[in-house]
């Protein structure tokens, strides 16, 4: 009998998880266990699996591995070497031509639709930005788990594959694929407002006031971007959203998907108004509609906090024409099949041209470097 131990869960990012070569077809360690124990806590966990070592020997043991920072490391080593000390174990890497070579065996089928937008939506959208990124001649920093895509599709898909379960597999799927959908849509603005010069590349880091972009369009105007940019204050009036859970009925923060202001800032608090608000949906419509509730629970309160002359509301998917007229009852812009190709494309380029009107000289826009 012999042991592997998975890390699905550390107080840290550390995870690991172990597969076995089966032909091209990775299959996860537990599928060979015929005993499981779970030790530690809810924050916390590891997971041992005993193995008979006639099930493995004489196969490729596959490890993933993130590390404390968030980095992705991929490995293997035979299954022999499970019977020496740890210490002793050679493990070799994994090249990028090898992993394209290899599948993860899946069961689910939500996860295998999962995948297949990946290849309709979200594979586009990366090879869009990064045609974008080359063009313009600018650096991205983004999510590690976004620049695991933008390294190689196949990269990026191991990373969220290789979780287990099936819905840890589902749920960092989802979660990249989001902001990959927020990164294009940011793209999207910048083409439509005809970004000719960066003050920098695009830096992108949650909940931070600093701006993930500052541009210059072909008639000098600056713009500047906010990627989930969040405000944290006292409840204005009118407030019926979600609450902070230290201040209860009186402090309030949200966080929206982009912002855009024209003028250069350096920061959330030097910028006196806001521009566009834009709240990016790639779940099917009632994932994220919630029976209305996302009204009052966030597009109100990004009113409310941010004061955007305009918010705009981008889905993936489509939105029924009911639920489009009550959200434009409310004063929001609504845009839907926006993705590369979608019909939903040209009418967001021609809301933010039309928002931001184009055409004020530099002297105009607000300056506060």
């Amino acid at each position: 009998m012999t042991r592997i131990v998975d890390e699905p869960k550390a107080r840290t990012r550390r995870k690991t998880f172990h597969y076995v070569l089966e032909s091209d077809l990775l299959r996860h360690i537990s599928k060979y266990s015929i005993l499981q124990t779970r030790k530690g806590d809810k924050k916390a966990w590891i997971i041992e699996y005993e193995i008979p070592e006639e099930e493995i020997l004489g196969k490729q043991i596959y490890e993933f591995t993130f590390t404390n920072s968030g980095g992705f490391i991929i490995r293997k080593y035979p299954a022999a070497e499970l019977l020496k000390d740890f210490k002793d174990r050679k493990l070799y890497d994994v090249s990028l031509e090898e992993l394209r070579r290899l599948q993860f065996e899946i069961e689910d089928e939500k996860t295998k639709t999962l995948l297949e937008e990946g290849e309709k939506f979200y594979y586009p959208m990366i090879n869009e930005i990064k045609e974008f990124k080359e063009k313009m001649n600018i650096k991205l920093i983004t999510s590690e788990r976004v620049s695991d895509f933008f390294k190689d599709w196949k990269y990026g898909e191991a990373a969220c594959l290789c979780n287990y379960p099936e819905e840890s597999r589902q749920m960092s799927l989802e979660q990249t694929y989001k902001l990959i959908h927020q990164w294009w849509t940011l793209k999207i603005v910048h083409e439509a407002l005809k970004a000719t010069k960066f003050e920098r590349g695009w830096f992108a880091e949650q909940g931070k006031p600093w701006p993930a972009s500052i541009f210059v369009d072909e008639k000098g105007v600056y713009y500047t971007c906010w990627f989930e940019p969040e405000i944290i204050r006292e409840a204005p009036e009118g407030y019926r959203g979600p609450f902070t859970p230290l201040f209860e009925r009186r402090v309030v923060w949200k966080r929206p998907d982009l912002v855009i202001s024209k003028g250069r800032f350096n920061n959330l608090l030097e910028a006196n108004k806001f521009d566009v608000l834009i709240e990016c949906k790639n779940l099917s419509f009632r994932r994220w509609w919630k029976n209305g509730a996302v009204i009052n629970e966030d597009l109100i309160p990004y009113n409310l906090l941010f004061k955007p002359k305009v918010l705009i509301v981008a889905s993936l998917k489509p939105i029924p024409h009911w639920a489009k007229r009550r959200l434009e009852n409310e004063g929001f812009y609504v845009v839907d099949e926006f993705y590369p190709g979608g019909v939903g494309l040209q009418e967001f380029s021609k809301i933010i041209i039309k928002s931001l009107a184009i055409g004020e000289s530099p002297s105009d826009a607000s300056s506060v470097y």
